[in-house]
């Protein structure tokens, strides 16, 4: 019975860089989550109840850390079994950092927000 040769590869080896071309952007190919027309989908859950939500990204700025779109919420009220509404925000960023101090908010005002 041959044999069998077997090359043995260590992590040093191994080039952990990313190959060139992963560096390079192309025109109209998204580079983030966050992009004009994007759709995530999930769950809210308030006071108990668990609702189907989906978010779709109308328009999103970058530069200015600002985005908008519409959420729309499923079973929220008999009356209304789906509901979709507008809204706009900021980018969470150096120029629109976690703690808000807006809206009369503190730190341990937004602490509870992000937390819960």
């Amino acid at each position: 019975m041959e044999s069998e040769e077997y090359n043995v590869i260590t992590l040093s080896d191994l080039d952990p860089s990313p190959p060139a071309y992963s560096r390079v952007t192309m025109s109209g190919i998204p580079t983030t989550l966050l992009y004009n027309g994007s759709r995530f989908q999930g769950h809210q859950k308030s006071k108990g109840n668990r609702y189907e939500v989906e978010v779709v990204l109308q328009h999103v700025d970058e530069e200015k850390a600002f985005l908008c779109g519409y959420l729309k919420i499923k079973g929220l009220t008999e009356e209304y079994p789906t509901l979709t509404t507008y809204f706009d925000g900021e980018i969470i960023s150096r120029t629109h950092p976690f703690l808000t101090r807006k809206w009369d908010a503190d730190e341990d005002v937004d602490r509870k927000h992000w937390v819960s």
